[in-house]
């Protein structure tokens, strides 16, 4: 009897399989595929995400250093007293140490804009008389505008400014960014 039943499972290990075990090996073969495309695309896509992430947080404190650096020279002398240049200055840092992230993390277009706009607001802080200081934080605002338009564009968020778009219907005006002077008087209304 012992002899037989040896005889039966020498013949079930021969390497013959059934259709239940060829079964058993699809399913095994296609979660293990499952398995890796979900780890690579899933991988992909939070890198993906934390680079976006990454990229707005570096935007978003680069232009409020900018907008802060601008918003003290309106408020103090020319040439600034010490305080004021000393606030100055821990903003432009600021600036620099976002344009650091920015060099990492965006292409080409949007360092251009930001070491312009850098560049900018500097000119803003070295403004020898009320004249110069005028004209500077207006070609910073414009500096401004051209850094959103190309993290806007490099985002691939909408449009940049100005841009006539297909979809606005004829006789409408064209959606425009806020000048600065707009943005002041409504942070003064608000």
């Amino acid at each position: 009897m012992f002899a037989q039943v040896g005889q039966r499972d020498a013949a079930r290990n021969t390497g013959v399989m059934d259709a239940g075990g060829y079964a058993a090996w699809a399913a095994a073969v296609t979660s293990a595929a499952t398995l890796v495309v979900t780890t690579v695309v899933g991988g992909r896509r939070e890198k993906r995400q934390w680079a976006r992430d990454a990229l707005t947080d570096a935007f978003v404190a680069f232009l409020a250093a900018s907008w802060q650096h601008s918003d003290l020279a309106k408020v103090s002398a020319t040439p600034p007293d010490i305080s004021s240049a000393e606030a100055m200055d821990a903003q432009y840092g600021e600036m620099r140490n976002q344009l650091t992230r920015l060099r990492l993390l965006s292409p080409p277009d949007v360092v251009r804009a930001g070491e312009a706009l850098l560049r900018l607001q500097r000119r803003v802080k070295d403004a020898g008389s009320a004249s110069g200081r005028a004209e500077a934080l207006a070609a910073a605002s414009t500096g401004r505008h051209d850094m959103v338009s190309a993290a806007q564009k490099a985002m691939g968020l909408r449009r940049p400014w100005g841009l006539r778009s297909s979809s606005t219907p004829p006789g409408l005006p064209e959606p425009r960014q806020p000048s600065d002077s707009a943005r002041t008087r409504a942070d003064e209304i608000s």
